[in-house]
């Protein structure tokens, strides 16, 4: 999907560049998105890349305590069958989760994670710094992160926090580096948002990001597909599918023979 394709790549400049490091994440150099679906069975990770050093950087966000790390060892060692490369996996802890396990030892071996919590850091903080250097125009790649997450870590009042981020990230002049902090919003720092932020989010990124716009074309362009398969499905005709849809007839034909 272009529009997925289009944020990967830009989250991949965006966690590049030593911008991890304010996580206390350093030596990350990425350079291209690998794919989340493992075989056996299709278990699907968080995200993944191959790093400028042959190493596989493995990513996976969080929203609660994760109880054991199963789950991850899992993850990790058919990530190293099918790349044959070695695995560093961080484990990036949204909201209030102060705590989780670092550590699986399972006798033959003795498997670790790194563990970020974000309700440790000060977002109010990082805040101020994003502000102050884009005011100055000392902008370093650190403040993608600190932009991109600062909703997710301590701050006094989220309301007032969130605003302050639909503020500054139209200020940035540079419009590559805006999208580079935009697909770092969406991927990263959105998802643990009510359904009611997500939605203005997505409205105010909209008019200044072309990564955004992207993502929504190819939403309302999946939707119209969804549509068409379901009166395929009602056995409704194509001249009408095409008039009710503004699907090419070619691409609802092409709908039709996937469901035969």
């Amino acid at each position: 999907m272009a529009g997925q394709d289009t944020v990967m790549k830009a989250l991949t400049r965006s966690l590049s560049d030593g911008a991890l490091d304010v996580l206390g994440v350093r030596g990350v150099e990425l350079e291209s998105p690998l794919p989340t679906e493992l075989p056996a069975n299709t278990l699907r990770i968080d995200k993944a890349w191959r790093m400028r050093d042959g190493c596989v950087f493995h990513l996976e966000f969080q929203s609660y305590r994760e109880p054991t790390l199963h789950r991850f060892l899992e993850y990790d060692a058919r990530l190293a069958r099918q790349h044959m490369a070695r695995i560093r996996t961080v484990v990036l802890y949204h909201a209030s989760v102060t705590s989780a396990s670092a550590t699986l030892d399972i006798g033959t071996a003795l498997y670790q994670v790194e563990n970020v919590f974000l309700s440790n850091l000060d977002g109010d903080k990082a805040l101020d710094q994003v502000e102050g250097h884009v005011w100055s125009g000392e902008w370093e790649p650190g403040d993608r992160l600190r932009l991109a997450l600062a909703l997710n870590m301590k701050v006094r009042d989220a309301a007032e926090a969130f605003e302050r981020v639909l503020t500054l990230v139209p200020a940035l002049s540079d419009e590559a580096e805006r999208d580079l902090v935009v697909s770092a919003i969406l991927v990263l720092g959105a998802p643990s948002l009510t359904d009611v932020q997500r939605a203005r989010l997505r409205r105010e990124l909209r008019r200044v990001s072309k990564i955004v716009e992207e993502l929504y074309q190819e939403g309302r362009e999946e939707g119209r597909e969804e549509v068409a398969r379901n009166l395929l499905a009602e056995g409704v005709s194509v001249d009408v599918i095409v008039k009710a849809t503004g699907l090419s007839r070619a691409k609802v034909e092409e709908l039709g023979k996937q469901l035969q």
